[in-house]
């Protein structure tokens, strides 16, 4: 039912529109009317002109352009009887009405002026000086642009609706791939060095079980020791993910840098710092970030350096900070650096991008892996300092 409806509002905006032309034509001309007159008189030309024209605005909707031109036309053939045919006014004024709508808003003007002056030509040659067609047709347009202008508004507050739906959609996805990735890269941190040790060891205690019970009892003592840290650094990750302003654990700088080094020392990777340059005050996320990528470095050295060892390079240099951590390792062995998963590569790449830094990875030589971070160092605002104190 739903579906006829639109139908039958269609033909019963063809039958009002036959009514009206029909009935307009049949009205007698203003010079016409007189007392002696009566109300309707419908001569058989007019009549003629009058239903070719409620026919021909049958086709309105389908070919507007036509339908109007051809108003045109009968306007011409009407005049060149010497009648003023009423019901072909109010036809072109019907037509026009459509045609403006399928118009653009200057092609409307002009279309609407031009019939104007047409139907006022209209009643000069036929020697009526009557307004009232050129008044009819007037409305006839204004009432198209009206309606269409009705109609662009609609279809423009549709279309916002529908980017701003999608531009919702857009930063909706946007967030959840960001909090995945901030996720993934946590989870990293977290994990990857402490399940690096876990299995170096597991390895060494599965190899001197039997022969050195001594060097495999202290090797699962490392290994009960480490995954306590991961539990209870997991454990804090959650906290955090559930309540961002809960977090359990304190600011992540270079300030732990000595912290880190001597805990990879404890694993078995001896690591050579070396600090050049006075040392700045970093933001918070650049300080963290550089943290960071020395963790994720030395994680890779300590899984496929073999325990040759790392130098880690800190250089405090005006307007930003360059690490760089270079570990040799066995190109035979094999497991080597560019065999790994790269998650732990990618992850830095993208914490280094985050603050507007670059970085490069890879074989710097034979048996020999760096990666190089340089970071912007620039002065903390005092905003970020309260919001740091603040924490």
């Amino acid at each position: 039912m739903a579906v006829g409806r639109p139908w039958r509002w269609r033909w019963f905006g063809h039958a009002l529109a036959t009514v009206v032309v029909l009935t307009a034509g049949a009205l007698p001309a203003a010079s016409d009317a007189g007392p002696g007159r009566p109300a309707l008189e419908w001569t058989p030309a007019d009549a003629a002109i009058d239903i070719v024209a409620a026919i021909v605005l049958l086709g309105r909707r389908r070919w507007p352009r036509t339908v109007l031109a051809v108003m045109l036309g009968l306007t011409g053939l009407s005049m060149a009887l010497g009648r003023e045919s009423h019901g072909v006014v109010v036809a072109t004024a019907i037509a026009i009405y459509t045609c403006v709508q399928h118009l653009s808003r200057r092609d409307g003007v002009v279309v609407g002026v031009a019939v104007a002056l047409l139907a006022l030509g209209r009643s000069v040659v036929l020697g009526e000086w009557s307004l009232h067609p050129v008044l009819v047709v007037l409305l006839g347009a204004a009432l198209g642009e009206a309606v269409r202008a009705q109609r662009e508004q609609l279809v423009e507050a549709r279309d916002r609706a529908r980017r701003a739906e999608e531009t919702r959609e857009a930063l909706a996805r946007q967030r959840v791939a960001e909090t995945r990735l901030s996720i993934a890269r946590d989870l990293h941190d977290v994990v990857a060095h402490q399940i690096a040790v876990i299995n170096l060891h597991a390895g060494a205690a599965s190899a001197a079980v039997r022969t050195r019970p001594d060097d495999a009892e202290a090797a699962l003592g490392t290994i009960r020791q480490s995954s306590r840290a991961v539990l209870s650094e997991i454990g804090d990750l959650m906290a955090t993910l559930r309540d961002p302003d809960a977090s359990t654990t304190g600011p992540v700088g270079l300030v732990q840098l000595d912290d880190v080094v001597r805990q990879f020392a404890v694993h078995g990777l001896d690591v050579t710092v070396r600090v050049e340059g006075d040392p700045a005050e970093l933001s918070p996320a650049v300080d963290t970030t550089a943290l960071r990528v020395v963790q994720e470095a030395l994680t890779n050295a300590h899984k496929h350096g073999g325990g040759l060892g790392a130098h880690l390079l800190v250089e405090h240099l005006p307007g930003r900070l360059h690490l760089t951590v270079t570990n040799r390792y066995d190109p035979h062995a094999q497991a080597r650096p560019a065999d790994g998963t790269g998650h732990g590569i990618v992850g830095m790449a993208e914490r280094v991008e985050a603050v507007r830094g670059t970085m490069t990875s890879g074989e710097s030589g034979p048996g020999v892996w760096t990666v190089a971070v340089e970071l912007p160092a620039e002065p903390v605002s005092t905003e970020q300092r309260q919001e740091e104190d603040g924490r």
